[in-house]
């Protein structure tokens, strides 16, 4: 990725996902729905069977790895869970100024992953019968919309039309990331930025990416709960799962304990990177300001596929999913996203990036496997596109040389593409 003073910093992701074994597939203690909405299209096929998945390819992993930090990342990681157990690979530092090894035991901002998380507690309303999945936002928000067409399943499958204020927000890297370090933002705040932008398509139309609309989520969830939504992350779910590490911190700058520090490549070139671990995240909020760590999300995730947290017509709901791009490999559902890998293997999660971190994290549908991944930089997609590589490599297996020479034959890219939870500016 080029560095230039017109670059606006670019989202994506570290490969993460689920745990396993120890996590049983209890029932979930919320209420069904009162009256779900039909899904416009079928839910997805579930992952193959455990017993006829390949084996995870950690030679591949550690290459992914070894590869995002060719392309700029001071380190990375991922945590794969399965039937056979946890298998971890770590690549470079967590600190470049102490040197320590990077470390999945390690905490680190998790971005756009926190979507997910507050997709789960905004249908655990719909399954208490608090939040309807197709009445106007405006309903439980008067007045905040300029259009009553917005509905709730809008926000969740991003085809509100809101603009992603982001868009404006960073005009450059660093400067742009320096500008909103320390800056305490309100929802109102960041919600009448995206409103002073033109609509991007009209409500229900089409998927187009925007931070605004988990805004808007996390201001549903205040206003319904009365509660501030990091303690609605804690009832929820941090609690339930026992998730040692995971946190909403906001406008805390600090990550506490064993951290990863993260890092952002500067406009100019030569210039030493630049320490971006302490930071508000104020623009992201309930968009992505997360802190978590990799065994976590491996159990956040295997907890949600396996109905942990919610009743299973509204998961079937979350992962009722439509296209993104034109790839056909790229799917939205509420607040969670589909890949379909080279091998078949559909896994579910989401992407994250935040200021100094890429990550991922997913899971098979069925909750058996997941992988957890991250790399701490976020302005240089070959770093992320690279780190992405994890993904085919733990879901898919090893690919036998003559299977790969045909892929490439076809024009069949041996890892998806790195996919921006922010877009850059060119």
């Amino acid at each position: 990725m080029t560095l230039s003073p017109h670059r606006r910093l670019a989202l994506s992701a570290t490969l993460i996902a689920a745990i396993a074994g120890g996590v049983s597939p209890a029932t979930t203690a919320f209420a069904a729905p009162s009256a779900p909405a039909a899904p416009a299209h079928a839910p997805a096929a579930a992952s193959p069977a455990a017993s006829t998945a390949p084996a995870p390819d950690m030679e591949g992993v550690a290459a992914a790895l070894n590869a995002a930090m060719a392309n700029g990342a001071p380190g990375a990681m991922a945590r794969f869970t399965g039937p056979d157990g946890v298998l971890t690979r770590t690549a470079g530092v967590r600190d470049r100024a102490s040197g320590a090894a990077m470390d999945t035991r390690a905490r680190f901002r998790i971005g756009s992953v926190s979507k997910t998380f507050s997709s789960v507690v905004l249908l655990q309303l719909v399954d208490e019968r608090k939040v309807e999945l197709d009445a106007p936002v405006n309903r439980y928000l008067p007045g905040l919309l300029p259009d009553d067409r917005i509905t709730v399943r809008h926000l969740l499958t991003h085809r509100s039309g809101l603009a992603d204020y982001t868009d404006a927000m960073f005009a450059r890297t660093v400067p742009g990331f320096e500008s909103v370090r320390n800056r305490v933002f309100s929802y109102q705040e960041l919600v009448d930025l995206s409103l002073a932008e033109p609509r991007t398509t009209e409500p229900g139309v089409a998927y187009k990416y925007s931070n605004a609309n988990f805004v808007v989520v996390g201001m549903l969830i205040e206003k319904v709960t009365g509660k501030p939504v990091g303690k609605e992350y804690e009832r929820r779910i941090i609690k339930p799962l026992g998730l040692r590490n995971t946190s909403y911190v906001h406008p805390d700058t600090r990550i506490e304990g064993l951290r990863v520090r993260g890092y952002l490549h500067p406009d100019e070139a030569g210039a030493p990177l630049v320490d971006s671990t302490e930071q508000t995240v104020s623009w992201a909020q309930s968009a992505g300001a997360v802190i978590s760590a990799p065994a976590d999300l491996n159990t956040f995730m295997t907890a949600l596929m396996r109905g942990r947290l919610l009743s299973p017509r509204t998961l079937e709901a979350m992962t009722t999913v439509t296209p993104t791009d034109a790839t056909n490999t790229r799917f939205y559902g509420l607040g969670l996203r589909r890949y379909d890998l080279s091998c078949g293997a559909q896994v579910f999660g989401h992407t994250g990036t935040v200021q100094g971190y890429y990550t991922y994290a997913f899971s098979t549908r069925d909750g058996r496997r997941s992988l957890a991944a991250m790399a701490n930089t976020s302005n240089r997609g070959a770093a992320n596109t690279a780190l992405g590589g994890t993904l085919e490599a733990a879901f898919c297996g090893k690919k036998p040389a003559a299977a790969a020479k045909a892929r490439a034959a076809r024009g069949v890219p041996p890892v998806l593409p790195a996919e921006a939870d922010l877009p850059e500016r060119r």
